[in-house]
């Protein structure tokens, strides 16, 4: 994928000296921000009332390239979110999203972007239509194991309906070598576990796992959940959005709010513009496909907005 598109998706515009690829910890070593030096004012004339700025295309385009340098980056979570997989889908939406901002305005490095994208894709299309089998029987044994809340398990239920699903992936027909050895790996692994995996099903005052005696090793990870709306990106987060979930919080409301009052507001409100320049560089860094599209969307209407070119 980078020897397609790695050229066209590297190019950032021009940035202030000193800022330029500096990944800053927000709250660490505050420094003074630059004041904008205002234009001189000048008498506004009746079609400067009459029209707002328009976007260029080099706001919109530095955005979906980040995206894609992005989806390059993934770390799956296996065995259910499996990162090649996952990248694969996901640069398939960048490409249609390419081709319908191709159709309203043409722009080369848009052009080059599909084109990159197309190239890298087609040959493994055939194989992600496959190995998309292999995720679907994880998902049905993970809904044998973990029954629902309406339905209480039982442990000669749970064992007969996974040793149906498990006969089921081996008898398949038309099967290709790979998934059937895949299948044999599923068998001979729930094979190894069987003795405990239905053990605690007819034992209900005993977890089924130990996950609840987890809970103070993933404080942090809930406190990141509810701060940033973000799971699992415990070292991502505190990295991109500041350093100070790594200090210990005061226990209650009215204290914070108390320290905070000793702060000045303009070093506040200084932080805070340092915060909004310094996330707007991860905006649509986000593995969510539901806010994944309608960031999509958006840049679709503000890319519809350009002045049209001689080709579209």
């Amino acid at each position: 994928m980078r020897e397609h598109v790695g050229d066209v998706i590297r190019q950032e515009p021009c940035t202030a000296p000193g800022h330029a690829g500096v990944l800053t910890v927000t709250g660490l070593l505050p420094s003074p921000l630059e004041k904008p030096t205002a234009p001189a004012p000048q008498r506004p004339t009746p079609r400067d009332t009459r029209t707002a700025p328009e976007p260029k295309a080099d706001e919109v385009l530095p955005q979906l390239f980040r995206h894609t340098r992005y989806l390059l980056t993934l770390k799956g979570r296996p065995p259910f979110r499996l990162a090649g997989m996952e990248t694969s889908e996901r640069l398939q939406h960048v490409a249609c999203l390419s081709l319908d901002m191709l159709a309203q305005r043409y722009e080369p490095r848009l052009a080059q972007l599909y084109q990159g994208l197309q190239a890298a894709l087609s040959p493994w299309a055939q194989t992600y239509q496959e190995l998309r089998q292999g995720p679907a029987w994880l998902r049905d044994i993970a809904d044998i194991l973990e029954p629902s809340a309406a339905h209480p398990p039982h442990a000669a239920q749970g064992a007969g309906q996974l040793r149906g699903s498990l006969d089921t992936v081996l008898r398949l027909p038309d099967v290709t070598p790979p998934f059937y050895a895949f299948g044999l790996h599923l068998d001979t692994v729930s094979r190894s576990y069987w003795p405990g995996l239905f053990h605690c099903d007819d034992v209900p005052s005993v977890p089924r796992t130990n996950n609840e005696l987890e809970s103070h090793c993933r404080d942090t990870g809930r406190r990141l959940l509810r701060t940033t709306g973000q799971q699992g990106l415990t070292q991502r987060t505190l990295q991109r959005q500041g350093a100070w979930e790594l200090l210990p919080r005061l226990p209650t409301e009215g204290q914070f709010l108390g320290a905070l009052c000793h702060t000045p507001p303009e070093d506040v409100a200084q932080e805070r513009q340092r915060f909004a320049a310094h996330r707007q560089r991860f905006r649509l860094q986000r593995r969510s496909l539901k806010q994944t599209r309608a960031q999509f969307e958006q840049l679709r209407q503000r890319w519809a907005s350009l002045q049209p070119t001689g080709t579209g």
